[in-house]
């Protein structure tokens, strides 16, 4: 940790005991324990926090992630990806065949109907 040997723990040891004495000595222990401790919990709540702010960081980038994907036209990306050139969308666009058939429709009907309205004037003509 801090890299230091026993001749070194040795020496604080001895200087401790002549400096505070014998008596006060275990006190001091205690004290100088408490301080430890204090600092330990201090660094740990310190590294939660910055922990906390990496979470709530990663969690406004998942955030606006999500939000992209809300606002992005899926069908187009897909049509896009899968038909870039537009082939498949026109060889399934109906409507244009869908319109030549009604106009077909229309014109046959008309026709059929041409017939009867000029069968009627014929009638009317010869009487």
């Amino acid at each position: 940790m801090l890299d230091i040997g026993w001749t070194e723990i040795a020496s604080i040891v001895i200087i401790a005991i002549l400096v505070i004495g014998p008596k006060d000595l275990p006190k001091a222990m205690r004290s100088v324990a408490r301080m430890i401790g204090k600092v330990k919990g201090m660094i740990r709540e310190f590294q939660s926090n910055i922990d906390d702010m990496i979470k709530e960081t990663e969690l406004e980038e998942v955030k606006n992630q999500i939000q992209s994907v809300r606002t992005a036209d899926i069908n187009r990306k897909i049509e896009e990806t899968v038909d870039s050139k537009g082939e498949i969308t026109k060889a399934m666009d109906f409507s244009q065949e869908a319109a030549d058939f009604n106009k077909s429709m229309q014109e046959s009907s008309d026709t059929t109907a041409k017939p009867a309205v000029e069968d009627k004037s014929d009638k009317t003509a010869k009487s």
